[in-house]
């Protein structure tokens, strides 16, 4: 078991972490939005909200059910979250995360080559 000694420090940096990553998400989750023309709520806080409300449903559910079926219950109720704050169909809310995931491993793939360095690992 891996003891972990949370200081301010730390929680400070892991803070300051997973809100550059909040904001990474929600744009490319308001491009995403913004490519449905019905979709209401296009906002950047709006958009940030929903961003915050999905990284709960995530880190719950992972701790809740780790595995298969928890990114299962995961995706369905941030599919539903999308739909409901954005007035998409459930359809619609699936194709949103689809683009958006599109969009964030492009911009991952050209700044790898720009820099030189690999941001991302695939798992196969």
């Amino acid at each position: 078991m891996i003891l972990i000694t949370w200081t301010l420090e730390n929680l400070l940096v892991n803070l300051l972490i997973y809100l550059i990553f909040l904001v990474i998400m929600t744009i490319f989750l308001k491009i995403a939005i913004g490519l449905f023309n019905k979709a209401k709520n296009k906002s950047f806080g709006q958009v940030f909200l929903t961003s915050f409300l999905i990284t709960l449903i995530v880190a719950v559910f992972g701790w809740i059910l780790p595995g298969l079926l928890g990114l299962i219950i995961s995706l369905i109720l941030i599919w539903l979250i999308i739909s409901a704050r954005h007035h998409t169909g459930f359809g619609a809310a699936i194709l949103i995360t689809i683009i958006a995931l599109i969009l964030y491993i492009i911009v991952l793939i050209i700044l790898g080559l720009l820099l030189g360095i690999t941001l991302f690992l695939l798992p196969f």
